[in-house]
């Protein structure tokens, strides 16, 4: 519903100029975030994010850095430690999920431009060792479609699954059903439909490698802990919480050299509550910068964790995603419902 609101508001507010909006809300400092680019169908995305063309990408980072100035992290500690508005708006910019069209298709580009940016890696899933489980999902129904959804595999959902009927949408919502917690039914499920997993890993390689990484570290680009293998942080029990930000961040920090802390959290951090953002601060270990939600525009009471917006959404360009952000900003600012609240 929220993100309709803002699609329809970045189509109305479409003849405002950027910057007027920027001083009107007082939002200098913009997070976008992608996942990955390509120019080809990716199956095990394309179920669950809209995936950018190279040339929407393009377009996007034309606008992007037409009203934003990239900038690394070094102007983002300064911002945290409340150094105020910046001298002309600015943008850090993300990726999640570490998958390979980083290194391959977004980085290049990146470099050329001279644009920096921090990317953040699931530890569990580097070097091709095991896949997300909503990736999983995405294989399974792209694994349907292209088969164009066999009676007679529908039927074996159907009796397996207890479902009230055999239809498409009754399994591809039972696939797309399935939480963390019950991630293994996955596997289960992708015997139904004859497909491996494993063998998926060994020869599409959708993840970045070891290699890979380092070599991003190399060039300049930062490296960010995205927990170990993206649970939704707010069906966790705090303890587990701990585990998944703890392990990963000091993973990537320990594997890769790192003296900077970098996390954002996977899926969202709806629903974490204060005490670990407080504990985070407190403890000082792994060494930590700075963390990332995915709310959009809005304002965050912890001073070292940024919301930023999520850029793949369908097939809308940047600028009438950021005006929509920036609108929707204004009105709920009207009701005073545009800062982040924590129970």
């Amino acid at each position: 519903m929220q993100r309709g609101i803002k699609v329809l508001l970045g189509i109305a507010g479409g003849w405002i100029p950027q910057s007027i909006l920027i001083n009107l809300t007082g939002q200098h400092f913009l997070f976008p975030f992608y996942h990955t680019v390509s120019n080809t169908p990716l199956p095990h995305v394309n179920q669950v994010y809209r995936v950018r063309s190279f040339a929407s990408f393009t377009r996007d980072l034309d606008f992007l850095t037409g009203h934003f100035q990239p900038v690394g992290l070094e102007e983002l500690r300064a911002f945290r430690k409340g150094a105020g508005k910046p001298s002309k708006p600015c943008m850090f910019l993300t990726f999640d999920d570490g998958l390979s069209g980083i290194y391959d298709i977004v980085a290049p580009e990146l470099l050329k431009r001279g644009i920096p940016a921090a990317f953040f890696i699931n530890t569990d899933f580097i070097d091709n060792q095991d896949l997300f489980f909503r990736y999983k999902a995405s294989l399974i129904l792209d694994r349907l479609e292209h088969n164009n959804y066999p009676r007679a595999v529908l039927e074996n959902f159907q009796r397996r699954y207890h479902l009230m009927r055999a239809g498409r949408i009754n399994v591809r919502e039972l696939v797309l059903g399935v939480t963390y917690r019950r991630r293994a039914e996955l596997d289960e499920m992708a015997k139904l439909v004859d497909l491996d997993f494993t063998a998926f890993l060994k020869v599409k390689k959708p993840y970045l490698s070891s290699t890979q990484i380092s070599e991003l570290a190399r060039s300049g680009f930062y490296i960010g802990a995205h927990s170990r293998d993206h649970p939704l942080f707010s069906d966790l029990a705090q303890d587990e919480q701990f585990f998944q930000y703890r392990d990963s961040l000091t993973l990537v920090q320990q594997e890769f050299g790192l003296t900077y802390g970098l996390f954002s959290f996977p899926f969202t951090d709806e629903g974490v509550p204060p005490s670990f953002f407080t504990a985070l601060s407190a403890e000082g270990t792994p060494p930590m910068d700075a963390t990332f939600g995915t709310a959009g525009l809005k304002e965050d009471p912890v001073d070292f964790h940024f919301q930023r917006i999520p850029m793949e959404v369908k097939k809308i360009p940047a600028s009438r995603i950021l005006k929509g952000e920036y609108t929707y900003y204004l009105l709920k600012g009207l009701l005073g419902r545009n800062k982040i609240t924590r129970e």
